[in-house]
């Protein structure tokens, strides 16, 4: 016999002709392997230089560090990492201007921006409504009703105020105008001249209020008003022609705070974001100024107001035409208190109603603030003061407590008189905003009166305050620079994102709308300052002596050492994403750590995350609600870039070692196919070693056509998707394809190499299967058969738990590689990049799935093909056999879909650091979808069933 290596190789040559499908199959298996490895070799390292590149366009924020006292870091932050936003507003200082030149004074420190808190100033704005249109022209008396309510967290509350009523008469009014007013002798009412010539007083003034009536400035008594207006010849005390208008107050409470104007300028731009007059000057301080009669100088504070409102807030306005009741009581009452509350209860039928948004009213304010001397002398309101810094309040940070994951804020009432004094009079009393009624989440509200320095007023001394507001100009907050959205951290400066709706109900409250922040100063959500002023002019309101605090806590005081809450440092030079520049960045931390005693947060690679804040119901329609609050994660982009590195490494190993496994289910089924060829060469003097160097030859063989076969896959499909492939990949693929052939090949070979022919030919049918009972069902039949050959079942049954777990593998994979960025944006942004490589890793890995599975049940088919000859000769259908293959698959498919879902559980959780849920659905589903793809993976076997030549196999039996 001829056994030189030249007649082996014809040998296998001939084998290869002979089982030209069967070697075709295996080649078609091997090539798709390597061009899948190849493939995703290549896409897994394209998605990761992606994924690098786009953390390094975006790992750079607006500034490298935060530094804060230590007491204004929350737990939350310190276990997870985080950052917290919108915490200016609720921040007394911390930090000295020793402590902000320390931080200026470290080498590599390039910017260091200080943030001043001040508090919420005060300033109201008249709002007229002209009712002219809505006057009934044939009434010679009527009363119209204006109901203003306030519409704020996303249309949720419905805030009513205080109504302003109108008393029309087309009679004539006669008022005693101010020239002849004598003090002390209190506002004599209007008279009616009614046609006859008799005089009736209307409008009754309020009488004076004891310190017992005094009510919260939010209290609706305090709030409502009467007008009364007449027809021709009737003037008001200015001697002006009376127009039948109410004046609505819309009061809007401005934060403010201090800024250095040079570090502002080369941080966050604010010079090039001045939309009117100019911007501060790089030393500017307050100028001093006096007024005739003031015994002392006043201090003006240079002040950017923001061009536009940053709070949600619409007024509603709605006007009825009381019954024709209501002008008698108007001429009867003497009492106005009485009257107004009167007039509340009476019916009325609706004429009108208007919607007035923010910005006109806003825009108002800021031309008042703006040229504060062209105001002429207004009488029905107090609005006159957008000057003087008579008074500011503090509040402090929300009351939240831990809740899961995330927080929830506790209701934490408060004395609203702390806003000042309500009273009903008609219009006397402090204006605020009708929201400051609303749920209150923060307390610890103080309120800081000017002192004057403590002089003592003399007879004749003009008093006021020695501190006033002088606006240099206006800035839009949209054009400041705020970094890129992907690594935004937080600039509560200029800008509060507010926050999207956290669960689903949530969601649907808001209507898809973000809850924004609004006018309650002690809600959630804080407005951004609408006020800066420079660092320079923080003597004249932190000093000792400029103003006192009520009450008077400790911890409610201002801070006059230490008013500066944070400063946002920027490091000069580049900075990278490479080790080098964390450590350097690292080092300039730890320094101004240890320099100050102070907080620093390394904001460099930061991204936005939501944490879950559950806000409480408020008092006018506003639901509980859980919602996402824009907070920011710390280090996701180095976090990113080893999560990248690592899901690449894994990927291609999965993927490698699924198409390793599948080669050998092939070898192993193809190899079982020629026991008995190798029992007869055995028998005919084939050693152990030719056996297997005949093996190894068609092996090897097989493994260098699919590498060069893969090879040309690989490079089609990476051309097609546009993936660049390294040139050391594409020559590594024909030897790994040889390799991949030998190793998955060589435990098939050496076992059917055995020595004893007589085991080897031997029918593979455990003698068990013969001493059971004949099954009566389809179902049992199929059970039957797969406990009759262990070995194949289990063989079937591994290779789809290979599929299995690879795809529960790789949705952990990609659940967990998303799970250690959660709910960052640039975690968002490099996810979905890496999509691409996932969904071709989870379709190779199905689709050689779908052909081991496949090739175990052709074998299957083959070799009891004289069985189901049988089957068809006894009246067995076409149908009924097909049902018991895939009875069979499906069998097989429980069983290895089970394990791999198992397999791949556990290594998920191994990835990922416990089981979670979403986990566990991806195990399920993978397990259902491993059964489906058992069932479909009989077409092929099923028409090879149907072509079965059912006498010749009759005969051969």
């Amino acid at each position: 016999m001829m056994r030189g290596g030249a007649s082996m190789l014809g040998i296998a040559a001939s084998q290869w002709r002979v089982r030209l499908r069967r070697s075709l199959a295996l080649l078609s298996m091997i090539a798709v392997a390597v061009a899948g490895f190849t493939v995703l070799t290549g896409a897994a390292v394209t998605s990761r230089l992606d994924a690098v590149g786009t953390v390094s366009a975006n790992y750079r924020p607006v500034y490298d560090l935060l530094v804060r006292p230590k007491d204004a870091v929350l737990p939350l932050e310190q276990e997870r990492n985080l950052v917290q936003s919108g915490q200016l507003a609720g921040m007394r200082g911390g930090i000295t201007h020793d402590q902000w030149h320390e931080i200026q004074a470290v080498r590599g420190v390039s910017v260091a921006a200080p943030v001043a808190m001040v508090g919420y100033v005060m300033r109201t704005v008249p709002v007229t409504v002209d009712l002219s249109d809505h006057l009934e022209p044939a009434a010679e008396r009527q009363v119209l009703r204006v109901q203003p309510t306030w519409a704020t967290d996303a249309g949720l509350s419905q805030i009513p105020d205080g109504p302003a009523f109108l008393y029309a008469t087309r009679n004539r009014l006669d008022v005693v105008p101010n020239s002849e007013l004598k003090s002390g002798g209190g506002l004599p009412p209007p008279e009616e001249v009614d046609a006859d010539g008799q005089r009736v007083k209307i409008c009754p003034a309020a009488p004076a209020i004891t310190a017992e009536e005094w009510l919260a400035p939010t209290d609706l008594r305090a709030r409502s008003s009467l007008t009364c207006v007449g027809g021709m010849g009737s003037t008001d005390r200015e001697g002006k022609a009376m127009r039948p208008t109410v004046t609505l107050a819309w009061t809007v409470p401005f934060l403010m705070a201090a800024v250095d104007p040079e570090s502002e300028a080369a941080l966050a731009g604010l010079d090039q974001a001045v939309t009117s007059g100019r911007y501060f000057t790089s030393t500017e301080a307050p100028t001093s100024r006096r007024l005739d009669g003031m015994p002392y100088p006043y201090s003006v504070l240079p002040i950017l107001v923001a061009d536009r409102p940053q709070v949600d807030r619409t007024l509603n306005v709605t006007v009825q035409r009381l019954n024709s009741d209501a002008p008698e009581l108007v001429r009867r009452s003497a009492d106005d208190q009485r009257l107004r509350a009167a007039l509340v209860n009476e019916s009325g039928t609706p004429v009108a109603q208007r919607a007035m948004s923010f910005e006109e009213p806003y825009q108002n304010l800021l031309d008042r603030m703006l040229r504060p001397d062209d105001l002429g002398v207004e009488y029905d309101l107090a609005t006159s003061n957008t000057r003087w810094l008579d008074q500011f309040w503090t509040v402090g940070p929300p009351k939240r407590v831990r809740a899961g994951n995330g927080l929830r804020a506790q209701p934490d009432p408060y004395d609203l008189k702390i806003w000042g004094q309500g009273a009903d009079d008609g219009g006397s009393s402090r204006h605020v905003p009708m929201e400051f009624a609303d749920t209150s989440v923060r307390s610890e509200v103080a309120v800081h009166r000017n002192l004057a320095h403590g002089y003592e007023e003399q007879p004749g001394d003009v008093s006021m305050p020695d501190a006033a507001l002088g606006a240099v100009g206006t800035f839009d907050p949209a054009k400041v620079s705020l970094g890129s959205a992907l690594s935004a951290v937080p600039m509560d400066t200029y800008f509060n994102p507010g926050a999207e709706g956290a669960d689903e109900a949530s969601r649907q409250a808001l209507g898809g709308r973000r809850l924004a922040p609004n006018s309650n100063v002690t809600g959630l959500l804080s407005q951004p300052p609408l006020m800066l002023t420079t660092m320079a002019a923080l003597p004249a309101i932190f000093d000792p002596g400029a103003y006192s605090t009520e009450p008077s806590y400790p911890e409610y005081q201002l801070n006059t050492t230490s008013p500066i809450s944070v400063v946002r440092v920027r490091l000069a030079g580049d900075v990278g994403i490479d080790p080098v520049s964390r450590e350097r960045v690292r080092l300039i931390a730890e320094e101004i750590a240890q320099r100050t005693g102070l907080q620093v947060d390394i904001t460099l690679g930061s991204s936005p995350t939501a944490v879950t804040v559950h806000y409480p119901a408020g008092n006018y329609g506003r639901p509980d609600l859980a919602v996402a609050e824009p907070w920011v994660q710390k280090g996701v982009a180095s976090v990113l870039v080893r999560a990248a590195d690592r899901k690449s490494v894994l990927l291609s190993v999965l993927v490698l070692a699924v198409c390793a496994l599948a080669v050998l289910n092939a070898n192993t089924a193809a190899i079982r196919a020629r026991r008995t060829e190798f029992g007869i060469l055995t028998c005919l003097g084939w050693g152990r070693r030719h056996l297997l160097q005949l093996m190894f030859i068609e092996i090897v063989g097989i493994g260098l056509a699919a590498g060069i076969a893969g090879t040309g896959l690989a490079l089609g499909i990476a051309f097609g998707l546009g993936l660049n492939i390294a040139w050391i990949n594409t020559l590594l693929a024909v030897p790994a394809a040889m390799a991949l052939a030998l190793l998955a090949g060589g435990w098939p070979a050496w076992r059917a190499a055995r020595p004893d022919p007589g085991e080897i030919i031997r029918p593979a049918v455990p003698g068990f299967a013969l001493r059971r009972q004949a099954p009566r069902r389809l179902v049992t039949l199929a059970l039957a058969n797969l406990a009759r050959t262990p070995g194949r079942t289990a063989l079937g049954a591994l290779s789809l738990m290979i599929g299995v777990a690879a795809l529960t593998m790789l949705l952990a994979i990609t659940f967990a590689f998303r799970g250690a960025i959660t709910g960052t944006l640039l975690g968002d942004a490099i996810t979905l990049q890496a999509r691409t490589v996932d969904h071709i890793a989870v379709a190779v890995t199905i689709m050689l799935g779908i052909v081991s599975v496949a090739d175990v049940l052709y074998l299957n088919i083959s070799e009891r093909a004289a069985e189901f000859a049988l089957f068809g000769a006894v009246g067995w259908t076409d149908a009924i056999l097909n049902r018991l293959v895939i009875i069979e698959a499906i069998g097989m498919g429980a069983i290895g879909g089970t394990l791999g879902a198992a397999a791949g559980l556990g290594a998920a959780a191994a990835f990922t650091g416990g089981v979670t849920v979403p986990i566990l659905w991806c195990s399920g589903a993978a397990l259902m979808f491993g059964v489906a793809v058992s069932a479909l993976s009989v077409v092929v076997p099923i028409a090879v069933l149907r072509r079965l030549p059912t006498a010749h196999l009759l005969a051969e039996g």
